[in-house]
């Protein structure tokens, strides 16, 4: 279980991310936060097929839409966001477990799956 607390905030800033970038028409197909055990940090993951392209370029037009929306780029640190491509294994491993629509965040908490542990997240999207 994660040692370093995933606030409120941390929660409002990824489903207020999640709504920006389908605003934008920016496809993600996985969203969650992630605790780095070894970092002892909370890590913002995304899917999208554009991070197997072109991750920098992927990050550029999310902090594009990010800026067009409003205040969020101040409040969430870019370093604490990862995009990652659709075959990323933490979260295929993930999806292969929990479904997500974004509607309601869905907790996950210290799951072995197909060998891949999973310490803690909270996962707002993810589909197959």
């Amino acid at each position: 279980m994660a040692t370093a607390a995933l606030v409120d905030a941390d929660v409002a800033m990824g489903k207020e991310l999640l709504d920006i970038l389908d605003r934008a028409n920016f496809p993600v197909t996985g969203a969650a936060w992630i605790y780095l055990e070894d970092r002892d940090a909370w890590q913002l993951v995304l899917r999208t097929p554009k991070a197997e392209t072109d991750r920098l370029s992927a990050l550029s037009e999310i902090a594009r839409a990010m800026d067009d929306a409003g205040d969020l780029r101040p409040r969430l640190d870019l370093t604490r966001l990862n995009i990652v491509p659709p075959k990323d294994f933490v979260m295929a491993a993930m999806s292969q477990t929990v479904k997500a629509d974004g509607t309601i965040p869905v907790r996950f908490d210290r799951n072995l799956v197909n060998g891949t542990m999973i310490g803690d997240a909270l996962i707002y999207r993810l589909a197959a």
